[in-house]
């Protein structure tokens, strides 16, 4: 399947604002609000330092980042969207905060002139992870932190009476739709053979037990994409999302999602 997160330009443009206002509203559920606090707090922004929001989108964790820094400091937000980035300019912020458009191959800033930077649901989707993570160490600078941020689909944790139903469904959609769902069990190694060291790793698991997380619209989601896309009929879409709603409304639904923060360092000699 095409995934319209790689690049949200080459969607209709109705569709890549649709993208863009989903992403950003998104960012105002508890859950998401609580790992994008964690992911900034893991990269730690000092006053006065120099920061680089990678895979930026609206620009939802650059705002977070550029009051950290302060004025003597810089946020840069850098995505391959321009959809994206006008977007990111429309929601306002401080002069210290700007934008540029980049694909990450290359970045267009010049070696060591970060101090450190934040990815956040990015390297998912990118066509080369290595070359990102290779990149991003070149402009960091020795001793700087880059803090990620990724979700891994393959943890999902659903209670259903139909097992094998809800595994087809669900591997399917971990195999299948937007991007690499597997990331957040591969940033470690992949960052280390990029040359990044001093790997630190903890999980965010969200549980949810009603409709106000964010993964439960992406569940639903799931189904409505097996049934679209022919892996399930019609009856078994019907049974399967059937239960979830009966479940939601009884009170009895619950899910779970591990999603990954690690922290990695550039080291010292370069």
């Amino acid at each position: 399947m095409k995934n319209p997160w790689i690049d949200p330009d080459r969607l209709p443009p109705e569709e890549a604002l649709s993208l863009a206002q989903f992403i950003n509203g998104r960012s105002d559920i508890p859950d998401q609000r609580q790992a994008h606090s964690t992911l900034v707090d893991a990269l730690s922004p000092q006053s006065g330092a120099r920061l680089l929001d990678f895979g930026c989108g609206t620009g939802v964790i650059a705002r977070r980042l550029a009051p950290l820094v302060g004025e003597t400091g810089e946020v840069v937000g850098a995505d391959i969207s321009r959809v994206m980035l006008d977007f990111a300019r429309s929601c306002g912020g401080p002069a210290h905060l700007r934008y540029e458009q980049s694909d990450g191959a290359p970045l267009p800033f010049p070696d060591d002139s970060f101090d450190g930077a934040a990815m956040a649901r990015t390297l998912m989707h990118v066509d080369n992870p290595h070359e990102t993570l290779v990149e991003l160490r070149r402009v960091v600078r020795p001793g700087g932190r880059l803090a990620i941020l990724e979700c891994d689909w393959g943890t999902v944790a659903l209670d259903h009476s139909d097992r094998a139903l809800t595994r087809r469904i669900l591997d399917w959609r971990t195999d299948t739709v937007d991007g690499n769902n597997w990331m957040g069990r591969q940033v470690v190694a992949r960052c280390l053979a990029a040359g990044w060291a001093s790997a630190d790793a903890h999980v965010l698991v969200t549980v949810g037990r009603d409709a106000t997380t964010t993964h439960f619209g992406s569940i639903r989601r799931a189904g409505d994409l097996a049934r679209q896309n022919g892996v399930i009929t019609q009856s078994e879409y019907d049974s399967w999302v059937g239960e979830l709603d009966s479940r939601l409304t009884a009170g009895l639904f619950f899910a779970s999602i591990n999603e990954y923060i690690v922290v990695v360092r550039r080291g010292e000699d370069g």
